[in-house]
């Protein structure tokens, strides 16, 4: 009878594993076990502190915002306390300089491309490829995105929002001024220079502080503002491979002049040198303003919030070309990168909160970053989170974009030399020709573009 109840078992035993083996299943570790599945968390989830700076960019500045995110990690990785810190952009590369010297650069920094880009080409941050896995769905990504992600063939960072730099167009007047005709197309959101400099005469000429374009060079962030300008349909700043300065040619010498006649005629506001964003946003939501640049999308964000009303009908446009097509386009967007650090656990565990992040996932953030903050999802999935008409002709701008202008080698050296420039021949005296501006940013600029490159072959 035992011989008999022996081989019986030994047969439901033979059995029980086949059928596992033929449905891919495995055995769980029973209750009593002693690789228990609590005991095996213990193990591998340690407790970990990581430090995570952002800078306003992305719109996370409050309080509530952090606290929010911070609690919905916690239901992710437990084991994880994150200490954030909002930097305001107020000497923000001279804090990042001063983190990096003494090696305390933060374990997650949240910014624009503009900073990120030359983070990782420093060595300050990791590559992530790594640690990509396959439920977080690259592909899902834009194609503009993920251009501005891969440096050099690496992905460099991860992005939440992706934008182009157009500009804002305020209906209302050039209907007042009797130019509605001269109105970007209403498809394409497209207009030639020539209709652009009527029109900003047409609603100069209405008085009573009214103007009809709005410039701002008073801040080395503004260079792009300027430069859409310049670039919408001439030379970019360099070669493809970052080597070579090529802004300073015959057609964007002319471009420069044509703008600098426009911006210091009496139909623009005055004082393009000195002007700030601020002052400029407060004039154009007063509808004292024809066409100004769009920064960040703060109007459509703050009428969808029921923060201002919407007083008059605007819409987004390319900047102006030759020949009325479609502008080049400044790509731009903000997202997280993680620091490169010889504790790969950190390193890990900072990685794995950056693609929770940025993955799309998470109700919360995504409420945050695209309906409280207005922001343009960078993945496609997300994209009917934009319900509004301006933010879908946003969304959808961007066809040609320039040479990612943030690879270039000194890249921030370089911005604050042309600001220089370009700032003198903004001033109403006229101090500096266009022409003297490009010609004195070009060498300038070449020498610290030879001197990035160098360094980087070291």
């Amino acid at each position: 009878m035992a011989s008999k109840w022996k081989k019986s078992r030994h047969l439901l035993a033979v059995s029980a594993i086949l059928m596992v083996l033929l449905s891919g299943c495995s055995f769980s570790p029973l209750p009593n076990s002693t690789s228990s599945p609590k005991k095996e968390e213990a193990v591998k989830f340690n407790p970990v502190t990581l430090e995570w700076w952002s800078s306003p960019s992305i719109g996370l500045v409050e309080e509530e915002d952090f606290r929010l995110i911070v609690a919905e990690y916690k239901k992710v990785a437990p084991y994880v306390t994150l200490n954030y810190s909002s930097i305001p952009t107020t000497g923000l590369d001279e804090k990042l300089n001063v983190a990096i010297a003494s090696g305390s650069f933060p374990d997650l920094y949240v910014d624009a491309v503009n900073r990120l880009v030359p983070l990782y080409k420093r060595g300050v941050t990791a590559g992530l490829d790594a640690y990509i896995t396959a439920d977080y769905n690259l592909p899902d990504y834009m194609s503009s995105a993920i251009d501005l992600m891969t440096i050099d063939g690496k992905l460099a960072m991860l992005l939440m929002e992706i934008r182009s730099e157009v500009l804002l167009v305020n209906k209302d007047l050039f209907l007042k001024a009797g130019v509605e005709q001269l109105l970007p197309d209403p498809r394409t959101k497209t207009w030639s220079r020539d209709s652009f400099a009527k029109a900003v005469e047409a609603i100069g000429k209405l008085g009573n502080g009214v103007y009809g374009l709005g410039m701002v060079a008073g801040d080395i962030a503004y260079d792009k503002f300027v430069d859409g300008y310049i670039y919408s349909d001439g030379d970019e700043y360099t070669n493809k491979d970052y080597t070579q300065i090529t802004y300073n040619s015959p057609g964007n010498i002319k471009k420069l002049e044509w703008l600098v006649q426009l911006t210091t005629s009496p139909y623009a506001l005055p004082g393009a040198a000195g002007n700030k964003i601020p002052n400029l946003y407060e004039l154009f939501k007063q509808g004292k303003v024809g066409i100004m640049m769009n920064d960040r999308g703060d109007l459509r964000r703050e009428i969808n919030d029921g923060v201002i009303p919407r007083k008059f009908d605007f819409m987004l446009a390319h900047y102006p070309t030759d020949n009325g097509g479609k502008s080049k386009l400044f790509v731009n967007g903000s997202g997280i990168v993680i620091k490169k650090q010889q504790d790969k656990t950190r390193e890990e565990e900072a990685a794995k909160f950056a693609l929770w992040l940025s993955s799309g996932k998470s109700e919360a953030v995504n409420k945050l970053i695209y309906q409280k903050y207005a922001k343009l999802p960078s993945r496609k999935s997300l994209q009917s989170l934009v319900t509004d008409e301006p933010g879908k002709d946003w969304a959808a701008m961007p066809d040609k974009a320039i040479n990612n202008p943030v690879a270039m080698p000194n890249y921030q050296q370089i911005r604050k030399v042309w600001f220089n420039y370009f700032q003198q021949a903004m001033l109403n005296n006229g101090k500096m020709t266009a022409r003297d501006a490009l010609a004195g940013y070009e060498k300038e600029a070449q020498r610290l573009l030879d001197e990035g490159n160098k360094a980087l072959k070291k």
